[in-house]
């Protein structure tokens, strides 16, 4: 039986080339389809392969793709999500930046107020009332928004209005809006509205702010004094 003799320097070579194959480290990094993109490579029997992974069903294809090709598929990781996410996912709790019960009423409170002056007729700006009123100055207007003879609410870009409810058909400001205020204990320009264009029971489910129309202030101011006691 013929034999093949292998020469010293052969055996030397092969040693070599097997201590430098265990020498040899590659690194693959794969954002997307891993496995299949590791597919095509061609492995050595001996190599081993450690996989690192944020998401546990990557590693278990990864490992599918190479268990019968290589050695074996060794330190196997899932790599869990990196511990400043975590701080910061506890950091940022959500609950925190939601209104509480209060803070939601005073949401709803702003949207009736704005329900109240769009079923009134709206509101002129300062132009427009000083036209309505001939030709009067800024200072006028002020003047009597801060007495409370003329209703002035916050607008756009927090520019006062004026609900268009207070003015007769010859552009006058209705009488008794400063009885009405005082009589409701509130410098609050929505309350007063509020009172003013809502049916009252004591005015038989007439709107004040009818009645004020006709002239007739002192019922109106006893049902307003009537409802800022029990406001109080």
């Amino acid at each position: 039986m013929a034999t093949k003799s292998v020469s010293k320097s052969q055996v030397l070579s092969k040693r070599a080339r097997r201590r430098a194959s265990e020498d040899v480290m590659t690194v693959f990094t794969v954002k997307r389809a891993a496995a299949n993109i590791l597919a095509g490579f061609d492995l050595p029997d001996d190599a081993e392969i450690a996989i690192v992974s944020m998401r546990p069903e990557s590693v278990e294809k990864i490992k599918a793709t190479f268990r019968d090709r290589v050695k074996r598929v060794a330190e196997v990781v899932a790599r869990d999500r990196p511990k400043s996410q975590e701080r910061a996912s506890a950091v940022i709790d959500k609950s925190a930046f939601e209104p509480d019960a209060r803070s939601r009423a005073v949401l709803a409170g702003i949207r009736i107020a704005q329900e109240d002056l769009r079923d009134a007729g709206g509101a002129y700006d300062l132009e427009q009332v000083r036209t309505l009123m001939r030709g009067v100055s800024r200072q006028a207007v002020d003047k009597r928004v801060q007495e409370g003879s003329l209703i002035a609410v916050p607008g756009p870009s927090n520019r006062r209005s004026y609900p268009t409810v207070q003015f007769m058909r010859d552009g006058t400001v209705v009488p008794g809006l400063k009885a009405v205020r005082d009589a409701l204990q509130t410098t609050n320009p929505w309350t007063v509205l509020n009172f003013l264009i809502n049916p009252d029971t004591r005015l038989n489910e007439r709107r004040p702010i009818e009645l004020l129309k006709t002239g007739d202030v002192a019922t109106v101011v006893d049902a307003a004094t009537r409802n800022g006691e029990q406001g109080a």
